[in-house]
């Protein structure tokens, strides 16, 4: 029987939470001054980092005009504009309107915007000038670029189409300052416009737009403090300012400059949110297991989430990945393989981009998986050339993470068996990105100690 691979399985959290997690959760600082931005740049790990399962450069889609998985432009009427803007109705305290919406954003997370579309057709027909409706628009394009954050292709269309949510709310608020849908919906998407520069290191106008985000929270806690809407911006500033605080000695000595927070009053806060919000729901849900699992360490609650996500959402591939991710990095095996192989049994397009990022990234957690914890190294080649396969049918591949993770195993394994050639075949392609990844330095130094230059 061959003897367990060596080494150390890449990709395990280790020690106390990096700064640089906090990027990913940008909403949450934007009670930061400036002076903290610099050392945010400076230190941590990203929502760029965290959707594939190794650090590295993730795929762009094709080039086209119309967004993979997105809306095509024809179907999100735009917004009308009524010739007298205080007449808008408030949506937001119509238990009607409420329960269809909550049913509309489900299909929406499970990436089926016409079914969601579908369910508040009437509201819209009704109330076409109404802020939610250029909402929804911007947090369908969205998902293309979470999907694969590293893609910048589709940048210009999201800010664009946030932009104009902006716009629209603004023009509601000129008539009637208080009107709340309007300050909602302008505080959710300045939110995701945060938490969109963030993940592009922007750092001052994520800064920016959180602020102004919070600025509306507040405002609308004054009139209406049990929205639950609003719990998730502000569990987010309590959580966060009481963690920086507590567990950084820069925010510790600098605490006089910042707000009070409370880290059980900010969980609660979110427990909320992802208990009976309109719009942030699933995403009060995201945020929670990835706190509970990244930095109040109880991988239990945290997986409670992350898997509630996983079976609420079964077309969200997104959600998918990010579940199984989670268990390799806890060590739980068996039950990754089994996500894994559901996952790889879902019905999807095969030759969709969003198909072919999951396989490839499920591919490359079940090689390692046999490779460090079963010592099956057949198998483990097996599913190193599945990802390689899936990773070299998109575009551009050659700094794709799992690619050169897969390019470098698949060496591994060649100078186990003492196929030296063939190693230094995929050692080399591994080596030859100019980019700043683990797995090129390993490729690099398997080259020079294998003396295969």
């Amino acid at each position: 029987m061959c003897c367990r691979a060596a080494g150390k399985p890449p990709g395990k959290s280790q020690g106390k939470p990096l700064l640089k997690s906090l990027p990913a959760l940008v909403p949450a600082l934007i009670t930061l001054t400036l002076l903290f931005l610099p050392l945010l740049a400076a230190s941590g790990y990203s929502e760029t980092a965290s959707t594939s399962t190794f650090p590295g450069a993730a795929p762009e889609y094709p080039a086209s005009s119309t967004v993979p998985g997105a809306a095509p432009e024809s179907m999100i009427p735009p917004a009308v504009q009524p010739a007298d803007l205080s007449t808008i109705p408030s949506l937001l305290m119509d238990d009607d309107f409420i329960r269809d919406a909550r049913a509309a954003i489900e299909y929406l997370y499970n990436r089926d915007l016409e079914a969601s579309l579908e369910k508040l057709s009437e509201w819209q027909r009704a109330y076409p000038e109404h802020p939610v409706w250029p909402l929804w628009r911007a947090l369908d394009v969205w998902w293309p670029i979470l999907i694969d954050l590293e893609n910048t292709t589709y940048d210009e269309r999201f800010l664009i189409e946030a932009e104009k949510v902006i716009d629209v709310c603004e023009a509601i608020l000129e008539s009637d300052s208080n009107h709340m849908d309007a300050l909602v919906v302008r505080s959710v998407i300045n939110g995701q416009i945060a938490r969109y520069y963030s993940n592009r290191y922007r750092w001052y106008r994520s800064f920016l737009h959180g602020r102004r985000a919070l600025r509306d929270f507040f405002r609308i806690e004054e009139e209406h403090p049990d929205l639950p809407d609003i719990q998730f911006g502000l569990g987010m500033y309590r959580y966060f300012t009481a963690f920086l605080v507590e567990e950084y000695a820069i925010a510790r000595t600098l605490s006089w400059m910042l707000p009070s927070g409370d880290r059980q009053e900010g969980l609660a806060r979110l427990a909320v949110a992802a208990d009976s919000s309109i719009f942030v729901e699933p995403e009060a849900t995201y945020f929670l297991g990835h706190i509970y699992l990244h930095f109040e360490k109880e991988p239990d609650k945290a997986l409670g989430y992350l898997r509630d996500l996983y079976h609420r959402y079964p077309d969200n591939s997104y959600y998918r990945r990010l579940y199984i991710r989670s268990l390799y990095r806890l060590n739980l095996s068996n039950e990754a393989l089994a996500a894994i192989h559901e996952s790889l049994d879902h019905p999807m397009d095969p030759e969709s981009h969003e198909s072919r990022t999951m396989r490839e990234d499920l591919f490359a957690i079940r090689g390692l998986i046999r490779y460090y914890h079963q010592a099956d190294f057949e198998g483990a080649r097996n599913d190193f050339l599945e990802a390689l396969a899936s990773a070299e049918k998109l575009t551009p591949f050659a700094e794709r993470s799992n690619l050169i993770l897969s390019l470098y195993y698949l060496g591994e394994l060649n100078i186990r068996e003492g196929n030296r050639d063939l190693a230094r075949v995929y050692y080399s392609r591994a080596a030859t990105p100019d980019i700043d990844h683990p797995f090129v330095k390993k490729a690099r130094e398997a080259l020079r100690i294998h003396r295969l230059n």
